[in-house]
């Protein structure tokens, strides 16, 4: 009787954390497309490093949620369900029609236009000498790098294209300095 109520109470908690982890991850792309909607680009090195950092929280998002929710993308990523790519909040919340699931290859995609749009912006550094963690391109590159390594397949069926791909993602972090 108690290892069955020990249980109940553990798959509550776990039922508890994946939704808060859907929730707020959805909160965050909903802030970051927001500030992306409402701010235009080459204003000026600031702001677009700072445009830069929600690109990058979003495509980092997209990523974590697709690994939580969606199946690996070396199995069908074009049929498998991904992530709902939904990039601000709705005019009219009460009336909102939310899309369905994307597939695993279209949130890969998003997450992946995201991080490269992060490191394009990202050129100026805003937060030297602080101790605060702040998103940068090198972290934008080491991100594709990890999203490239997950898309290059399995040893059974590897795909040469993405390893590649994050290898040299990887390179330029550790050029980077």
């Amino acid at each position: 009787m108690l290892s069955t109520n020990l249980y109940r109470i553990r798959v509550h908690q776990i039922t508890i954390d994946c939704k808060n982890f859907w929730d707020f991850s959805y909160k965050v792309i909903a802030q970051a497309s927001n500030i992306i909607k409402a701010i235009p680009e080459e204003q000026n090195t600031n702001t677009d490093t700072q445009l830069g950092e929600c690109y990058y929280l979003r495509g980092m998002i997209y990523f974590y949620l697709c690994r939580a929710y969606g199946r690996p993308y070396a199995q069908n990523p074009e049929t498998n369900l991904g992530m709902p790519i939904v990039n601000g909040t709705p005019n009219d919340p009460a009336n909102a029609i939310l899309p369905n699931r994307s597939t695993v290859k279209e949130t890969y995609q998003q997450a992946i236009s995201d991080l490269e749009k992060a490191a394009t912006l990202m050129t100026q550094e805003l937060h030297e000498g602080e101790r605060c963690i702040f998103a940068s391109k090198e972290a934008a590159w080491a991100m594709l790098s990890r999203v490239y390594l997950y898309m290059s397949g399995t040893y059974e069926t590897p795909n040469s294209t993405y390893a590649q791909k994050s290898v040299e993602y990887a390179t330029k972090v550790i050029d980077s300095g």
